[in-house]
């Protein structure tokens, strides 16, 4: 029987003898699990604030990983057991740093490293508490629905990597179109996931239980399965669940590692085998035909490269537009929204205005303060109940560009059964929009400076009643002003969010399309190589499947 460290070198070599660069990150990932021996990665994946970080502390009795209500970096954190708590930054450029436990979020937060400015490629994390969980490695990834592209970016890159998966899902909201699409991707890269219903202190024992009927039957409809789910929450009193989770899942699943880790790599290679097979079957067919038959197919490829350039343009024009028309569709929307917090600061100031007392700059002093704290909390709470209104105009693209995906990707495969004869399998476009999060509350405001002179002038009686009337007219503007400033915040980073999606169509259909230029330049004389290598790779994918 041919063993599996045997069967990914043979696909990295036929990989490099056909130059196939489009397969090399999934031949890195297999490297990767069988390099890991029997110890298995365990990922946590999730929209931002789904609760990732909060669970892996929980789990592991220690607050190591930081929570915020704002995006991570795009950093890969994982934690392990060790007879030593230590914590280790390992940079891009190779060199890594011990660190103490209390500095992760210096290297993982985004507010102290932007954008991942100080190069960080992951955080290493030694607990002597996982020592329950010896061979599992729990990893941390960005937060897919960050407001930070970066994130998204980093965690999809990493999908390659994942052993086991956990997806942390809002038990509030369960099996959004993200979470779909991302479980989608994630089944092409492993065999175990399992579905991690946070924040269940939110829903009574009866909502559990009709949130756990309702994932059942839409892991059915969807998938043909149904995925191990466990409900979880960190707050005192449901510490039951920990432990259902660790009883059902995590320590079966430590116990017997070196089975899981030995059925998730036959998932990755039969998973990579079904795409070297297309690529092989391309090539033969293209080695067989006659020239004619090649350059027919050659235009046609040309011929999409054509109209991908001009799809290129319009996407921009459509980019602009769907940016643009955001803005316009949430300050119409917001406006019910503006009257009511301009209703209830002027309730809130009416109250404050006669407790101020004293001269007039300390009472401008009082009202700014006021304002500002109040902006900050309301605003922060419409942004985020506001979000979905804010996303729409990301997801209608999200949309409009899988459509597109999936139209191109039928006409190359008409195009390759047309002049080759043979059927592609046809694979999900899976585009993954970084959903923004609410973005910080910045507030901003100016006063009158005649007012403040006039109060060094005149006595405070005198001005209190018309200062009175012209801090009710100036908060209610404010409000107005600073809710603006919130929606072009939120156009800003959906407009980022269309771009990354249109880079990502860009990215797709370049790949598909260098794939089958290269493998449409394999002539007569490869024939008998190609097909070789199609009876190989077609004996070793039985063979996994024969394994399972």
């Amino acid at each position: 029987m041919v063993q599996t460290n045997g069967i990914l070198d043979c696909l990295a070599g036929l990989v490099g003898e056909l130059k196939l660069d489009a397969i090399r990150p999934q031949i890195a990932a297999c490297r990767q699990q069988f390099q890991a021996g029997d110890g298995i990665q365990v990922a946590v994946f999730g929209r931002f604030k789904a609760g990732k970080s909060s669970f892996l502390n929980h789990l592991s009795g220690q607050e190591v990983l930081p929570v915020s209500v704002v995006p991570l970096t795009a950093v890969i954190t994982r934690l392990r057991f060790g007879p030593v708590a230590r914590a280790e930054v390992r940079f891009q450029n190779g060199m890594a740093r011990p660190i103490p436990l209390a500095d992760i979020a210096l290297y993982v937060a985004e507010r102290e490293n932007p954008d991942n400015r100080k190069q960080v490629a992951s955080v290493e994390v030694d607990l002597p508490a996982l020592k329950g969980l010896a061979q599992m490695v729990f990893v941390d990834t960005p937060g897919l629905g960050s407001a930070l592209v970066h994130n998204t970016e980093t965690a999809l890159q990493w999908l390659p990597n994942v052993g086991a998966a956990l997806v942390a899902v809002s038990a509030d909201a369960p099996l959004s179109e993200r979470d779909v699409a991302l479980i989608e991707q994630l089944r092409l890269h492993t065999p175990r996931i399992v579905l991690l219903l946070t924040k269940a202190d939110l829903l009574t024992d009866a909502q559990r239980t009709e949130v756990r009927e309702f994932v059942r039957r839409e892991s059915r409809r969807k998938w043909q399965v149904e995925f191990p789910l466990f409900f979880y929450s960190i707050r005192p009193g449901l510490e039951i669940l920990r432990g259902q989770l660790m009883e059902k899942l995590l320590l079966p699943l430590a116990q017997h590692h070196a089975e899981a880790g030995s059925e998730i790599l036959r998932h990755k290679l039969v998973s990579l085998t079904d795409k070297t097979v297309d690529y092989l079957r391309v090539g033969l067919a293209a080695a067989e035909q006659e020239e004619s038959a090649r350059q027919a197919l050659a235009e046609c490829l040309r011929a999409e490269r054509r109209e991908s350039e001009l799809l290129r343009e319009e996407l921009s024009v459509l980019a602009r537009q769907w940016s643009a028309a955001s803005l316009e569709t949430s300050l119409s929307r917001l406006q019910p929204v503006q009257e009511a917090l301009q209703a209830r600061a002027a309730a809130d100031l009416a109250q404050r205005l006669p407790k101020w007392q004293g001269p007039l700059p300390a009472l401008l002093a009082a009202w700014r303060g006021w304002l500002q704290a109040f902006l900050e909390r309301e605003l922060g709470e419409t942004s985020r109940a506001q979000c979905p209104m804010f996303c729409e105009p990301l997801h209608r693209a999200e949309r409009h560009l899988a459509r597109m995906l999936q139209a191109f990707q039928d006409r190359l495969n008409a195009h390759v059964q047309a002049a080759l004869g043979v059927t592609l399998t046809r694979r999900e476009v899976n585009l993954q929009v970084p959903e923004p999060a609410a973005p910080p509350v910045d507030v901003g405001y100016a006063f009158d400076e005649a007012f403040s002179l006039a109060g060094r002038l005149l006595p405070s009686l005198v001005l209190r009643r018309a200062v009175g009337r012209a801090l009710k007219r100036k908060t209610r503007w404010e409000v107005e002003k600073n809710l603006s400033r919130l929606a072009a915040a939120w156009q800003q980073r959906v407009s980022t969010g269309i771009s990354n999606l249109i880079k990502q169509a860009e990215g797709y259909a370049a790949a598909e399309l260098a794939g089958l230029d290269q493998m449409l330049g394999q002539t007569h004389s490869s024939e008998p190589r190609l097909r070789q290598l199609l009876a190989a790779v077609i004996s070793m994918r039985e063979e996994l499947q024969a394994r399972s």
